[in-house]
């Protein structure tokens, strides 16, 4: 076991106490859900309160201005809106979801690390033969990425860059390794378009009025297949020149894998979709909703069924302790950046609406093909001036007209929103997946960002503006 109880004894008390009001937070938004327990969802909004404010002081100084920008907020709300308790609750409720949807995705991330056969089936694609290499690992990063998020790179991306890092020859090692990290960095922002587990989608959906992810899900893996055609034409089509005088050395690896070993990564998706279109169609959960309290069952099952008989309450307890007490508050960067984003957004969009009506500006007259397409160029830009998507989607989403008034499907919103996040993930030097991938390929996140994938989402933002175009 990577950690013994004697070394859980040795974490601190704040460490500890946030990891129990993280738990809480999951448990009160999910009990929300039922009259019998509305007292839930002003408790998670409380809990969300201290667990921000217990952190912010560990976090980085980038961190430490969206807490002031929040604060801030809270002031004007105060001492100029009509309503501040009602816009400030509304914001509050966005960000304990997001802390709770976050650190429900971290329970599967913490099992899927310490699976042997998830590590197996990343070999797996890693190990592929140079002629189906970027498929494999642009395809199966879609597998990976709802269960692990950045950590999808993190596995994919390490395995790729040890494998590469075999190869003798320093020419061709340099190209492995950008064209197979270019594979998974793009096939994780082509499941931003789809991903239930996504925030990209979990946000938008919750924005767009109308929109059931049901009806979304299919188009969705159709922007996904854009992201994916693209890249895959891209690297065959600007493949590098192997310089005269090298050669490659095939490559195999210590630990023999088949494709066998995908089938735990896809019944694992199993387990958590059929559960979830169950949940929709028998209780009228949203599908965020049903993930959240799917997520933390199946992991804490996984655990389980993963530990020796005799000691699987020992080996349950120890994980569930690691967990709670060193993993998620580990994430303090993560949790405080993401909430604060989900409540700048809410918050400020919502203080903002009356006063862009009362401007004169009216979206409604603008083109629908336009409005489609502005996500696709202005969450990119806003990338690159160091906006988070959530921050960005929440505070403009609220903004655009609904679909109703624009004459189109909430589908088509959500399509234009997921798409243009997706791009910001492989274009914005400040999100994690760049940062990731600069790591792994020992290059500048600005390198990443516009040589790597400049010509790619310029090539990719037209074909999803083509294919939005079929939803006018």
């Amino acid at each position: 076991m990577a950690t013994s109880f004697e070394q859980l004894k040795q974490t601190t008390l704040l460490d500890r106490a946030i990891g129990v009001i993280l738990g809480l937070i999951i448990l009160c938004t999910i009990l929300a859900n039922w009259e019998i327990f509305a007292f839930a969802a002003p408790v998670a909004k409380v809990l969300s309160v201290i667990a921000v404010l217990a952190l912010t002081p560990s976090v980085k100084n980038s961190r430490r201005i969206f807490v002031v920008v929040a604060l801030a907020l809270c002031a004007y709300a105060f001492l100029f809106y009509p309503t501040p308790w009602a816009v400030i609750s509304e914001a509050l409720g966005r960000a304990s979801f997001i802390i709770a949807f976050f650190s429900a995705l971290a329970t599967l991330r913490h099992v899927a690390g310490i699976s042997e056969k998830i590590t197996r089936a990343a070999i797996y694609l890693a190990s592929q033969p140079p002629g189906r290499r970027y498929s494999a690992l642009t395809i199966g990063t879609q597998a990976f990425a709802p269960m692990l998020n950045y950590g999808a790179i993190s596995l994919l991306g390490g395995m790729s860059r040890a494998s590469s890092d075999r190869e003798p020859d320093p020419e061709i090692r340099k190209i492995r390794i950008r064209r197979m990290l270019q594979a998974v960095h793009r096939g994780f922002a082509a499941s931003l378009c789809w991903s239930p587990l996504g925030f990209a989608m979990v946000i938008s959906t919750s924005i767009v009025r109308g929109a059931e992810l049901n009806h979304i899900i299919l188009p969705a893996l159709v922007s996904s297949a854009i992201l994916i055609g693209v890249g895959w034409a891209m690297d065959q089509l600007f493949k590098p020149v192997i310089p005269q005088g090298h050669h490659a050395t095939p490559l195999r690896d210590s630990m023999p894998t088949t494709a066998r070993d995908l089938l735990p990564v896809l019944w694992l998706i199993l387990l958590i979709a059929i559960p979830a279109v169950i949940l929709d169609l028998t209780a009228g959960l949203p599908a965020a909703m049903s993930v959240l309290m799917i997520i933390p069952l199946l992991s804490a099952g996984w655990l389980l069924i993963g530990a020796p008989r005799r000691t699987r309450l020992n080996h349950a307890v120890l994980h569930a302790c690691e967990f709670g007490f060193i993993e998620l508050p580990s994430y303090r960067n993560e949790i405080v950046l993401l909430s604060m984003a989900g409540f700048i957004g809410s918050s400020a969009g919502t203080m903002l609406a009356p006063i862009v009506a009362g401007s004169g500006l009216d979206l409604a007259a603008m083109p629908v093909w336009l409005l489609l397409i502005l996500p696709i160029v202005l969450i990119p830009i806003g990338g690159q001036l160091g906006m988070n998507p959530i921050l960005f989607v929440s505070l403009f989403g609220p903004l655009l007209p609904t679909p109703e008034a624009l004459g189109i499907s909430p589908t088509a919103m959500v399509l234009s929103i997921t798409a243009g996040w997706s791009l910001s993930g492989v274009t914005s030097p400040f999100t994690a997946s760049v940062m990731l991938v600069a790591r792994l390929g020992d290059v500048t996140p600005a390198t990443v960002s516009l040589r790597w994938n400049g010509a790619y989402s310029a090539v990719c933002a037209v074909m999803l503006a083509l294919w939005l175009m079929f939803w006018i």
